[in-house]
């Protein structure tokens, strides 16, 4: 067993080189094209856009290591199927099962390793990635304005925005609070439009309400409008002070901020979808190697090509799913666990009924 186990993790973890390389080659080249666009077009430093360019590269690392394991073991089962020496190993007594314990426990040293990689490492690279964007483009007082980001450089004002183009603006939710206490003004758009006035940043929202407590806590008014107008006062920042998104925290600081939050009567639906999608999106190497290795016991062709197409298809699907639960947790249509274990749970249940299926166990 032993030869056996070292011959198939040789196979994989060549196929796993090579597939990591070539994914994260492809994933930087993209954003190669935005720094050198930078530093061309707009006089950045090069110095600066390589540093950038450093920081970005951990983020590409920790989406391309579940694709990889995708791929080494779609390569390595595609061979042994083809070659039929899986049937020659389950002729000599080695089940499937066997086999198949060897590429779960690669998986769960993999999944461990990107945990502590979207933990401890990718949060803190990420940050300081977007605090060097920020730098450049400090003069813009407009790109305070980040999507997913509770924005707190506003006198007594908390802003969230979904999206954002230009000075157009997607979801709006802003919240008026005193320090120290709950929110007593809550006013959302589902559009809106920006322009800064010196220290004043003012604001067209469309298509909204306003909620507002009375001296009754219990009692609330809400007024619903066309289009509404307000000024927000700027605290200008120190320096090009960024805030932390939820995908910039580590999991104690998600924790953290999520029970501040609540404090000030803010819902805070990003805060813990971001906490289930680290966990979720750490297992997928689990749900990608389990569903490869049922797949490849179903389809038995060697050729890099086609395990390339299939590789190509699981991952759309998943991160479709991904998208998916993500808009459903936004809308608030399911809670923030459920939409992020979403793409887990359905893929990793095909993977396990097609394993179960076509296995050789015996």
């Amino acid at each position: 067993m032993r030869i056996l186990r070292n011959y198939i993790l040789k196979d994989f973890f060549s196929a796993f080189i090579f597939s990591l390389l070539s994914l994260s080659m492809v994933l930087l080249l993209g954003n190669i094209m935005k720094i050198s666009d930078m530093v061309v077009r707009k006089g950045v430093n090069i110095f600066d856009a390589i540093q950038i360019l450093m920081f970005f590269m951990p983020y590409v690392l920790g989406f391309t290591l579940p694709l990889a394991f995708l791929l080494g073991t779609l390569l390595t089962m595609g061979r042994l199927v083809g070659e039929n020496e899986i049937v020659a190993i389950n002729t000599a007594g080695v089940s499937s099962l066997k086999i198949l314990h060897i590429f779960m426990l690669m998986a769960v040293a993999g999944t461990l390793f990107l945990f502590i990689l979207n933990d401890r490492v990718i949060p803190g690279f990420h940050y300081r990635y977007r605090t060097e964007l920020k730098n450049i483009y400090t003069k813009n007082i407009g790109a305070l304005i980040e999507p997913r980001v509770f924005l707190e450089h506003f006198q007594d004002f908390i802003v969230y925005v979904s999206d954002m183009d230009g000075n157009k603006l997607k979801n709006v939710y802003i919240y008026e609070t005193k320090k120290g206490k709950a929110a007593s003004k809550v006013t959302f758009a589902k559009t809106a439009e920006f322009a800064v006035d010196g220290d004043m940043l003012k604001m067209k929202l469309d298509d909204g309400f306003r909620d507002e407590t009375a001296a009754d806590p219990k009692q609330l008014y809400r007024l619903s409008f066309k289009t509404f107008f307000i000024d927000i006062p700027i605290s200008k920042p120190k320096g090009a002070k960024v805030d932390k998104k939820p995908g910039d925290m580590t999991i104690q600081e998600l924790h953290a901020r999520e029970k501040e939050l609540k404090k000030l009567g803010v819902n805070p639906l990003e805060i813990a979808a971001e906490f289930h999608k680290r966990i979720s999106f750490s297992c997928s190497i689990i749900i990608f190697t389990l569903l490869a290795f049922a797949v490849s016991l179903i389809v038995r062709h060697r050729e890099k090509s086609i395990n390339f197409g299939i590789a190509f298809v699981i991952a759309g699907t998943y991160y479709l799913l991904f998208i998916f639960g993500e808009t459903m947790v936004e809308y608030h249509k399911i809670i923030p666990w459920l939409g992020m274990w979403l793409p887990n749970i359905i893929i990793g249940a095909i993977g396990a009924h097609l394993t179960l299926k076509h296995a050789h166990f015996k």
